[in-house]
């Protein structure tokens, strides 16, 4: 497999896995993870539509509807839906989701994975049902918070799940099932949108049916597995291999736990706690790469299209019945472009889409403001041909996303974590990205009644900073054992290698002075030996 030619570090044994096959028990452990995603996304796509929705509107945002239903200039087009109310039901889900992740990393470390997800779901049930039956904008409010806090687990926690289940030359496409079933939520919540929204209580249908994806989340993990990883963690190495024999399909898979293990014993040699351990020196460019690719996962504008779809096209001079569609036709364009992400990761990689995603994405950006500038009326009409080309640019804009800044963001995150660091540093990421996703909900539409036709040109100029970042400090991760990334692609990087190198003699001179860790960095060492000779006796073999 592409990892085999990695061979120091924990993973060094990585030359001795057994790449077995993919069983039924594995692919129904990544469904389940992948069911976090579903719940993110049916929330993502859900929120949009129904604050479209006329009779949602009346009972709740009276102002808001009588904007809508006027026709005549005094009501600015880019204006109708700035409400700060709107924009916090939308946005505070994100705000719960932060304390969320702090909690589903403590649960992560404590009782594992799986008991987490559950709770996380959960938590988004309960919101569910308290939004269907929401009387009042503080009901509806209070059940967004408890869906924040459900998907603020649930997303700290999936991807970790997936990434620890993958077997290393699978791993992107194992852990881009996360955000391929963020796309299945979407569309599922603009399907239902569209289907009810000429109900007196289609509202109350679009919120209540959260519930469904929360149920299959907890049913799956009440049958799936908990990873090795979690396992080994809390000292049940004799469940690990177990469950490492089940996902792998073969009973070979004593060099993999040994992986495993040592890197736990790593850890637990040298941390001083996940959260602490978090902050140190030694972890900065870790550090760093967990604020930025979370935060350019919003800066990229995805959620001004995903949470507003319906309000632009409304604005554009759509009613708001075609501006449902046209949701419903970007969530479907979404679904399909993801496929690719999951279909070519680990052939092309993950710095591959990120960079395409920057550039095809922010020449959409630009696209969309001059379509919207050049030829829209004062009143907010588009012809009908240049709302077709406004879609199609949009579309463009999405499926730089779905493959790109989606799925690659949360991916690289997932992997550049030593194993000690994986909970607390996904669930740093987690909050680090639902901090900027609150602050797009919050102001985007506020954004869009001061900037008028060129607010996308905010989220273009990110773009570029966004393509620069990751060429120069991003690491190419595809097909490295996640136990071997920190070694062979943080410390070997052109840039972190060297600004950091006497921080990492440091560490390691203190690791070599610690009785457990000395033994680990020897093993390693001999391991690699080994390996090196291996891959020169098969470079041979091949000429």
């Amino acid at each position: 497999m592409a990892g085999g030619a990695i061979v120091s570090g924990p993973g060094g044994r990585t030359h001795e896995y057994a790449k077995g096959r993919i069983t039924p028990f594995v692919v129904l452990a990544c469904f389940v993870g992948a069911c976090t995603g579903l719940v993110f996304g049916y929330d993502i796509g859900i929120a949009g539509g129904v604050v479209a929705m006329p009779e949602f509107q009346k009972l709740f945002f009276p102002r808001v509807y009588e904007a809508t239903m006027a026709k005549h200039e005094s009501h600015d087009p880019f204006c109708k839906y700035d409400d700060p109310m709107i924009s916090l039901f939308v946005s505070v889900l994100f705000l719960a989701g932060i304390p969320g992740a702090f909690l589903g990393s403590l649960t992560n470390n404590r009782y594992g994975r799986r008991p987490t997800m559950i709770i996380g779901g959960a938590f988004f049930f309960v919101g569910s049902v308290l939004m269907a039956a929401a009387t009042h904008v503080a009901m509806l409010v209070v059940g967004r918070i408890s869906l924040g806090v459900g998907v603020g687990i649930c997303v700290q926690c999936g991807p970790l799940f997936l990434s620890e289940l993958a077997p290393a030359h699978l791993r992107g496409m194992f852990n881009t099932q996360f955000q391929l079933f963020i796309t299945f939520g979407i569309v599922f919540a603009q399907v239902v949108n569209y289907s009810v929204q000429h109900s007196p209580i289609g509202w109350r249908l679009s919120l209540g049916l959260a519930g469904v994806p929360a149920l299959m989340l907890m049913a799956g993990c009440f049958l799936g597995p908990e990873t090795p990883n979690s396992l080994v963690e809390r000292e049940r190495n004799d469940e690990a291999r177990s469950t490492l024999v089940k996902i792998r399909g073969t009973e070979a898979v004593d060099p993999e736990l040994e992986d495993i293990i040592e890197a736990a014993r790593f850890a637990r040699a040298t941390s001083k706690g996940s959260w602490a351990s978090l902050f140190e020196r030694r972890y900065l460019p870790q550090l760093i790469l967990t604020i930025a690719l979370p935060m350019f996962n919003q800066l990229d504008g995805i959620n001004s299209i995903m949470f507003y779809a319906p309000q632009l096209f409304d604005a554009m001079g759509q009613g708001a019945s075609q501006a449902l569609l046209t949701h419903l036709i970007i969530g479907a364009v979404n679904v399909v472009t993801t496929l690719v992400a999951v279909l070519t990761v680990d052939r092309l990689g993950r710095k591959f889409w990120l960079l395409q995603a920057s550039a095809q994405m922010m020449a959409a950006q630009i696209a969309m403001t001059a379509v919207i500038a050049t030829q829209m009326t004062p009143t907010g009409g588009l012809s009908p041909s240049a709302t077709i080309g406004l879609l199609v640019v949009v579309c463009v804009f999405i499926a730089g996303h779905a493959w790109g800044w989606g799925p690659m963001a949360w991916l690289v995150v997932s992997e550049v974590q030593p194993l000690h660091l994986r909970a607390s540093g996904t669930a740093f990421g987690t909050i680090v990205n639902f901090l900027m996703s609150f602050v797009v909900g919050q102001f985007f539409l506020t954004l869009m009644c001061q900037c008028k036709a060129y607010v996308f040109l905010f989220f273009a100029g990110w773009l570029l900073i966004m393509g620069v970042f990751t060429w120069l400090f991003v690491p190419e991760t595809k097909g490295v054992p996640i136990e071997a990334i920190e070694d062979e692609l943080i410390k070997k990087h052109w840039f972190w290698g060297k600004v950091m190198a006497s921080v990492y003699r440091a560490a390691d001179e203190a690791d070599a002075r610690n009785p457990i860790t000395s033994d680990l960095m020897a093993a390693r060492k001999d391991a690699a030996a080994l390996a090196n000779v291996k891959l020169e006796q098969d470079d041979r073999k091949g000429s």
